[in-house]
């Protein structure tokens, strides 16, 4: 981050101008900057995006996030990986549902069937870029599968993507950033000035039973990099609205995107982390303090939370709850035997807790290193600030960000604290094996810049008393204090910070 606030920033455009020629309304422009090429959009041209919809072989006018891209490696090497923009390998067999009756409609999946959609043959698909549209929370027969990708060689139309020569595929997506969005408008139509990028709308989506009952909510993307929120829940979403699922009593709200401005950038925060000193804020300076004034009375209009994550390390998924019931002045607590159904409910096959705990050691740990003080409030995201309101919750951390199974994981989370609940009549889906469960105990800090661990770690790696993990600046070898496991591991950290936090096994849920 710079000194500038994100909130200030002017976003990065494509520009795609089509429609110059009315014989040929799916002929057109793509200008980055002061570069300029030919495109060709869908053979039906440009369309209203109110009028849009599932196969009518038009493009949609409006701007448009472009959050990630894949590439095949066949076909142009490992390039791509090298560029700003975040370019993820092509799977082998993949699909991008356009069924408008498939809970999965406008969203990625594997597929490893045998009838798998496999775009093949005239190379249209080496590199692409989804559109983010209809896709937060997808509208039925809305339209689907918009990418930028690929065109023939004779600049036919499209179904409904923006294409261009194979041969500029690479130059084009070296001069991508971060955050790009592509504005798609007629030839004739004024230009304006790019505007600045606003914090935007947090859309929410509620289902009210007639019956009474607890209220949940359930949220995605407090972190704008971690995608499998928004997936997960569409998908609940569209289920709801199909008749798929039916809610016997209560209420549930989703939020598929908390922090919109991160989300459009595909990055972790927008100008600093939301999960971190949670609270109302009477004079905003921020987008994330803007948000807060707007989730923490959403929270506390319900009973539950589940907020959905993933992270950058491997491992597999798990859930992060809150202390026993005390009466501490840390973080208080009376509803650990509800919050502990709820995550033993949610199937998950790690849990974690001792997180404010290990947060107010490692804050006492860095005062005495002489470190600037930090205080404990630092501490609290959604599930403490939910606890603290009367509440429970779980964060659920769903693998990591780039796998595509993350977005299952929340899914079936999602119905199972429906289900456990009572919210719907079915029963949790749970795994044979108990979970196993993690007490945070320790944080392992950075002293200095050049302080690192040895690889990264998966998040649950088991460790011996003794065994090396890292390296000091000065050579001295960072050792596990005890036969633990690692969690929220970092190759590196700034010096004052953590390098990974050390847990020791937990009865915590036993019995």
């Amino acid at each position: 981050m710079n000194d500038i606030s994100a909130s200030h920033l002017v976003q990065p455009v494509i520009k795609v101008r089509a429609g110059q020629d009315p014989d040929q309304p799916h002929r057109g422009t793509l200008t980055i900057g002061n570069w300029t090429i030919p495109c060709a959009v869908g053979r039906s041209g440009l369309r209203d995006p109110a009028l849009k919809r599932e196969g009518d072989g038009a493009t949609p006018i409006g701007t448009f996030p472009l959050r990630y891209g894949f590439y095949d490696p066949e076909a142009l090497g490992d390039e791509p990986r090298s560029f700003a923009f975040p370019f993820l390998e092509k799977p082998a067999n993949y699909n991008w549902v356009e069924d408008p009756e498939s809970p999965f409609y406008n969203q990625f999946i594997l597929d490893m069937s045998p009838e798998a959609l496999m775009r093949t043959g005239e190379r249209l698909f080496d590199l692409f870029i989804p559109v983010g549209w209809n896709d937060s929370t997808p509208r039925a027969a809305g339209g689907s599968a918009i990418f930028m990708h690929a065109a023939r060689p004779d600049f036919s139309g499209t179904q409904g993507c923006v294409a261009i020569a194979h041969d500029q595929l690479l130059e084009f997506a070296s001069r991508l950033q971060p955050g790009m969005m592509i504005d798609i408008a007629p030839a004739d139509a004024p230009e304006q000035a790019a505007p600045p990028v606003q914090t935007e709308t947090m859309e929410c989506v509620s289902f009210r039973a007639l019956q009474p009952g607890p209220s949940l909510i359930v949220t995605g993307s407090v972190h704008g990099n971690e995608t499998c929120g928004p997936t997960a829940i569409a998908r609940v979403i569209s289920e709801f609205r199909s008749g798929r699922l039916r809610l016997a009593r209560g209420s549930v709200t989703f939020v598929p995107v908390v922090n919109a401005l991160a989300y459009r950038w595909n990055r972790r925060e927008g100008d600093r982390n939301l999960n971190r000193d949670l609270g109302e804020k009477p004079v905003p300076v921020d987008n994330e303090d803007r948000i807060a004034n707007v989730l923490c009375p959403l929270l506390r209009e319900h009973d539950v939370l589940i907020d959905l994550h993933s992270f950058s390390s491997p491992g597999v998924p798990f859930a992060l709850i809150g202390p026993a019931d005390n009466n501490g002045t840390l973080e208080p607590f009376a509803k650990a035997v509800q919050e502990e159904a709820l995550v033993k409910a949610l199937g998950l096959p790690m849990v974690v807790h001792g997180w404010m705990d290990a947060f107010q050691q490692a804050a006492t740990v860095r005062a005495e290193r002489g470190f600037p003080e930090i205080s404990l409030t630092h501490s609290v995201g959604t599930t403490e600030y939910m606890r603290f309101a009367g509440g429970y919750g779980v964060t659920v951390e769903c693998g990591t960000h780039t796998d595509p199974q993350g977005a299952a994981v929340g899914y079936r989370t999602i119905l199972n604290g429906l289900a456990h609940l009572g919210l719907v009549v079915a029963d949790p889906i749970l795994p044979k094996d108990a979970p196993q469960v993690w007490e945070i105990s320790e944080a392992l800090m950075a002293d200095a810049a050049d302080d690192r661990l040895s690889r990264r770690f998966a998040a649950g790696e088991v460790m011996r008393e003794g065994e090396v993990i890292g390296q000091r600046a000065s050579g001295q070898p960072i050792r596990a204090p005890y036969d633990g496991a690692i969690i929220f591991a970092s190759l590196t950290a700034e010096p004052g910070t953590e390098l990974c936090f050390f847990c020791r096994p937990s009865d915590r849920l036993a019995g």
